[in-house]
């Protein structure tokens, strides 16, 4: 007969529940008071920025500015008017305008029309809370305690790719790689967590789908890979093919592909209709391969490997994990190897790695070679944010089961090794010291990582002997891990004292005198910036429009059939001021000049942004109008050229009055007054999904000019309205929505009903 149930009294159960919900909210908490202090110079003081960086000024800072004008102005920002004619904003990608966190950034209210300084601080503080937040949730799922998680959890989010990489479009794709894995693995475990496997796959998928909404391509296209090897590795685990696996893969795939395609679906649409820099010789089509030469260059790299353990050696993307981290990783690999997802985030972790040497690995070489859309990452290097999962998730296990299981052997073998290491790098820099005569002039950070070894030898001893408890040792570890995280991540913010770390930050935000200026004259217009005073976005971030403006990629119809880099092409687009420090042309005269001493310059001859042509000059290639716009710019006064019969144009010599009333981003009103039937020309970029309207009546819009809108207009007076809708925009949030209402659905649904027991996979 067995014995009777124990049963705790009330009031004990009720405490320990209590505690249990406490550690719930506890840890999160924690998790954010320490990522808040570990960039004190950004929460704390008023002393450093993140923003300052070439591109983090130039491109990622003008990005979040005009959509948080538009959003702050009740627009869904689809389009960017400020360069190259226009450009579509999720298209591009990059701006993450899909992404909900930069929705809540967009939001705050702005200071002096810009996004505040704090907000941005705090913005960046938020990628990396989630990030701590979202692999420590994974450890725990995977068995780990509260304490080795949040270990787990500070080493994915302050260490290597997602603790040293700025571009928050592609941190954010890589945040939510954890949760990717968390619930993928949950659904090859059968019903867990009160769910389906159905339910985890979605969960999965919804998870990726949100990875690939950030914004940028590259860290999306390495989780999905990463995600489709485990998922071929369980579908062919049994030595057959597991139907199951290929039922919840499917389920992951789709899911991923619906939550995605706000993103996914108009970025691929301006892919196939733009030309994109990714450094080769020339800008390529959609239709090219990025060079495997690029690939070589953007690789890793074999040296870049002591990155792992020693700060600032790292090449394009970082690897950097620390003693700490990489020794508790390999305490985890000899004392938990048994167990099974060990062995999966070793795998994962090792796969990552090989796949960022790049030319140094024929395996990533073969994924360029066979997988699609692989070849479109450029920078192998940055696959490490793989290897750094894997990583963070065997430092996890390795605090986790120091004290609970494996040979003191492997653990004294350790902690000898660890030592060794640290002392014998002492040894090898007090040798370089005394050989260079007491004179340091490298990074002296690798003094750090000696000292980081030989404290945390003498930890896991003490830890080992029962010297200090697993509470203790947990606590000091930790300490430990961010004290040496400290050396590497947020190392290097710029000073705002320190000038010669601020030119590019300087050249975007300086000289609002000219931009006030400017902003006041009527329009709309577009200038130019002959000085190397201003960024070549510093338009775009003052609200401004340019023709060239700094980017990865522009559509084929302006880089292809126009001379933009012209002086004609450039009146020809409504370039009518120029910035600088002398008369661009003859006929150019001073307006202004700033506190800076640029001076602002009207150029008469441009011309407006919207006027009337009564003929058509046909040509046969795209080609063919720049001779043209060269050579006879004065007649595109009154005509146009286009490779399309435009019928209905009529010559009579009576006037026309065209005038723009309103224009907005997303629309353009026009007043047309035409003497007889002919075409109102609109100096923005042709491109999908804009549509006309005369007086109400959809009318189609023509490409003229090599790149810019006609629309037929009739004789008399006519309003035009011309508004973007783009239908890979609204499919793709019809798609959105009903990949994460699906995934909502699925989940409650099994969590109401008692499914089969499904077995492991």
């Amino acid at each position: 007969m067995p014995p009777p149930e124990v049963v705790a009294p009330p009031e004990q159960r009720h405490s320990g529940m209590m505690r249990n919900r406490l550690s719930v909210v506890a840890f999160p908490l924690l998790i954010l008071i320490i990522v808040s202090g570990f960039y004190w110079k950004l929460t704390l003081t008023h002393q450093y920025d993140w923003v300052t960086g070439p591109d983090m000024a130039d491109q990622v800072l003008p990005w979040f500015e005009e959509q948080a004008r538009q959003i702050q102005h009740r627009h869904i920002p689809l389009w960017d008017p400020h360069g190259w004619l226009g450009e579509p904003m999720l298209g591009l990608g990059q701006p993450g305008t899909a992404y909900p966190l930069n929705w809540l950034l967009f939001l705050i209210p702005e200071s002096h029309g810009h996004i505040r300084i704090g907000a941005l601080q705090w913005y960046f503080v938020a990628v990396h809370f989630m990030a701590a937040l979202f692999c420590y949730l994974l450890c725990l799922d995977l068995g780990c305690s509260r304490t080795a998680s949040l270990l787990g959890g500070l080493v994915f989010s302050l260490a290597g790719y997602v603790g040293t990489t700025d571009w928050p479009q592609m941190v954010n794709g890589a945040v939510w790689i954890p949760l990717v894995l968390l619930f993928l693995l949950r659904s090859t475990r059968g019903r867990t967590a009160g769910l389906w496997p159905e339910a985890n796959a979605a969960l999965a998928g919804a998870c990726l789908g949100v990875a690939w909404l950030s914004g940028h391509h590259q860290v999306p296209i390495f989780a999905t890979l990463t995600a489709g090897g485990l998922w071929l590795y369980y579908i062919l685990r049994e030595g057959k093919i597991q139907w199951r696996a290929v039922r919840l893969a499917t389920i992951m795939s789709a899911v991923m592909f619906m939550v995605g395609a706000l993103q996914i679906l108009p970025a691929l649409e301006y892919g196939h209709l733009a030309q994109r820099w990714v450094g080769a010789a020339n800008a390529i089509r959609w239709d090219q391969p990025v060079p495997y030469y690029v690939h070589k260059e953007f690789s890793l790299g074999a040296i870049a490997l002591f990155a792992i353990i020693f700060p600032g050696l790292n090449r394009h993307a970082d690897p950097y994990l620390g003693v700490v981290a990489l020794g508790l990783a390999l305490l985890g690999l000899a004392l938990a190897w048994r167990h099974h997802v060990v062995k999966v985030f070793s795998a994962i972790a090792i796969g990552g790695l090989l796949y960022s040497l790049g030319q140094n690995s024929v395996f990533q070489g073969l994924l360029y070679a066979i997988v699609p859309m692989v070849e479109k990452a450029r920078v192998p290097s940055m696959a490490v944010v793989i290897f750094n999962v894997g990583g963070a998730v065997l430092a996890a296990f390795g605090l986790e089961f120091f004290p609970k299981e494996g040979s003191p052997v492997w653990i004294r073998r350790m902690v000898i090794g660890i030592l060794g290491f640290g002392l014998l790098t002492y040894g090898l820099l007090m040798a370089a010291l005394f050989m260079n005569k007491l004179h340091w002039e490298a990074d002296d950070r690798v003094a750090v990582t000696a000292l980081i070894a030989v404290l945390l030898a003498a930890l896991l001893y003490a830890w080992r002997t029962g010297n200090l408890n697993s509470r203790q040792a947990g606590a000091l570890l930790i300490l430990l891990l961010l004290m040496e995280l400290g050396n590497n991540s947020g190392f290097a913010f710029p000073d705002r004292a320190d000038a010669s770390r601020r030119t590019f930050i300087e050249k975007i935000w300086g000289n609002d005198d000219i931009a006030e200026f400017l902003r006041h004259q009527p329009g709309p217009f577009r200038i130019e910036m002959d000085t190397e005073a201003l960024s070549p976005n510093w338009a775009a971030y003052h609200d401004l429009d340019v023709v060239r403006s700094n980017g990865a990629s522009v559509t084929d119809n302006i880089l292809t059939n126009t001379e933009w880099h012209t002086w004609q092409t450039r009146f020809l687009f409504g370039v009518r001021y120029t910035l600088g420090g002398k008369p661009p042309f003859g006929d150019s005269r001073e307006l202004f000049q700033g506190t800076s001493g640029i001076k602002v310059y009207e150029n008469p001859s441009a011309f407006p942004r919207a006027w009337a042509v009564h003929e058509l000059i046909p040509i046969k290639e795209a080609t063919g109008g720049m001779p043209i716009i060269s050579e006879r710019l004065g007649e595109l006064h009154s005509k146009v050229f286009s490779r399309e019969s435009i019928p209905g144009l009529a010559v009579c010599g009576a006037p026309d009055n065209v005038a723009i009333t309103k224009y907005l981003p997303e629309e353009v009103i026009i007043q047309a007054n035409m003497g007889c039937d002919g075409l109102v020309v609109l100096s923005d970029a042709f491109y999908p999904g804009w549509r006309a309207k005369v007086d109400g009546k959809l009318t189609r819009i023509y490409e003229v000019d090599g790149a810019l809108r006609g629309i037929p207009v009739p004789h008399g007076i006519h309003q035009i309205t011309v508004r973007y809708r783009p239908k890979s925009v609204y499919l793709g949030a019809a798609l959105t929505a009903l990949g994460l209402f699906g995934a909502l659905i699925l989940t409650l649904m099994a969590r109401r009903r008692n499914p089969p027991t499904h077995e492991n996979i």
